[in-house]
């Protein structure tokens, strides 16, 4: 069984070197490109989120693009390199966490969940819930030493802090750490229970509360703490009524879609199988804090109520882990031997070739998207001169990627547009759109780039809408066509030399 394990091993390493060198040639894609341009006006004008760029990111999305495109240059090949040093640091991390169930569990644990995030292809790479795992993963091997200092557990809250920055909801992690860390004190050190509760939880609280207290006086001393609190108050609220399938639905079909969803696992249910069979093998308490771990990020996303593929990277994370101690090598028993077989080949056939994975080898392209993005870069590197401003009607259909590679400047503080087209009976969106308008109107960009394509996420469901009267009468009355494709337009403005 020894001699199987190591087999498998060396043949998952070489797997996962060839996919990381074929997505060294993965261009910008879905939300690296809204992300990273922003990231770029802030770099390059001095914009500030929230107060001169609309968006309900939370900011700590916004430091970790404008770190990784400043570290890039703003360049595709070093980007994906930058992806990989990023990987391999939380795959490094993951081992020396994991080697205390032994040296292959650990190893094993770092190689499957690298391929599972390289399976993912493009659109998966730096999503924001891969980006937690840089905080998550040191949390992970910090909860799992002998012995925890208040130094360690005000770590541990910074860590868990930071991860909130990028979504709120990631922190509930902390909660299972917490309660074992308080359980140690009460069960090992004989400490009263509100005394261990009062030892763990105050210096990870303060911790915790260090990068989000820096963030918010970063906030109020450039002016954008009011337009944060705005949009938290009255967009979020509207923005989490839109499930994974982009539809807007409420009531007893909510309540539904949640509980189904959360039982999908994203798709991920197979992996528990592999994951019961290490924690079979492996019933310490360490192995049921991972437990504990992936059952709280399978609710990850119901928290937020969508569910996305990139939604589930922290729960695949953690059941990966635990699927990962099967590799834990034992006599070779026939029951014992038969359990790590089983979940040997399951695993193997979890990590198949990815459809990115097989074109990239048949030498096609692999997103659409990036593909309209070119001609669009195209088409504005001969037609923009200086003092030149766009305006995208678009998300990730591959507008803002090429505005992006030319540098181009975006002519309002609205990115996107698709938060134009749900809830439009609600005052906040009509204000949006009132907002949207003058500012347009006042910029009067050169060209408009509006992507119609299926890939557009348009929402749908009650209250929704593709219409924009005000819009398109400004644009029949003031623009002219410049390119017409079936998959977008680019309008000019009449009257420009």
């Amino acid at each position: 069984m020894r001699r199987l394990t190591n087999i498998l091993l060396v043949l998952l390493t070489a797997y996962l070197i060839t996919q990381a060198v074929f997505s060294t040639r993965w261009q910008i894609a879905h939300d690296e490109a809204p992300l990273l341009y922003e990231a770029f006006l802030m770099r390059a004008d001095g914009l500030v989120p929230y107060r001169d760029l609309f968006d309900f990111q939370m900011p700590g999305s916004f430091i970790a693009y404008f770190a990784l495109g400043s570290l890039s240059g703003f360049n595709a090949f070093r980007l994906r390199f930058l992806d990989l040093l990023i990987l391999t640091a939380i795959l490094t991390v993951t081992y020396f966490a994991l080697k205390r169930f032994g040296k292959a569990p650990a190893l094993a644990a770092a190689l499957l969940f690298g391929l599972e995030y390289l399976q993912g292809g493009p659109s998966m790479s730096l999503q924001r819930e891969y980006l937690l795992l840089v905080f998550l993963a040191p949390a992970l091997y910090i909860s799992f030493l002998d012995e925890m200092t208040p130094r360690l557990r005000l770590t541990l809250g910074v860590l868990f802090g930071l991860s909130a920055l990028i979504k709120p909801h990631a922190a509930i992690g902390l909660v299972p750490i917490l309660l074992f860390d308080i359980s140690d004190l009460f069960q090992r050190l004989k400490r009263a229970l509100p005394n261990a509760a009062l030892t763990s939880v105050f210096p990870v609280a303060v911790g915790f509360l260090v990068p989000i207290l820096a963030v918010l006086a970063w906030l109020g001393l450039t002016g954008a703490l009011t337009p944060f609190l705005n949009i938290a108050l009255n967009y979020w609220p509207l923005y989490s009524q839109i499930n994974g399938q982009m539809e807007i639905i409420s009531g007893a079909e909510r309540t539904s879609l949640l509980l189904t969803q959360t039982l999908r696992l994203g798709g991920h249910v197979l992996w528990l199988i592999p994951a019961a069979i290490g924690v079979y093998f492996n019933q310490n308490k360490k192995a049921w804090l991972l437990v504990t771990l992936a059952f709280c990020y399978a609710l990850y996303p119901a928290l937020s109520g969508q569910f996305f593929p990139y939604h589930y990277v922290p729960f695949t994370y953690f059941i990966i882990l635990l699927a990962s101690l099967t590799f834990d090598f034992r006599p070779s028993t026939f029951p014992s031997f038969i359990l790590h077989l089983s979940s040997f080949i399951l695993i193997i056939s979890l990590l198949l070739p990815s459809q990115t994975f097989i074109r990239q080898l048949q030498n096609k392209p692999i997103s659409a998207s990036t593909d309209r993005a070119v001609e669009i870069a195209n088409f504005l590197e001969r037609k923009l001169k200086d003092g030149d401003t766009v305006q995208p009607l678009d998300w990730t259909g591959g507008s803002l990627l090429a505005m992006l590679e030319t540098r181009a400047r975006i002519a309002t503080p609205y990115v996107f547009d698709f938060y134009f087209y749900h809830h439009v009976s609600n005052p906040y969106i009509q204000s949006l759109r009132a907002d949207f308008m003058t500012d347009l109107q006042a910029a009067t960009p050169r060209f408009i780039i509006e992507v119609i394509d299926i890939d557009k996420p348009w929402v749908s469901g009650l209250d929704t809408s593709r219409e924009f009267p005000e819009l398109r009468n400004f644009v029949d009355e003031n623009y002219s066509i410049a390119i017409q494709k079936d998959d977008y337009t680019i309008y000019e403005i009449d009257d420009r030399p």
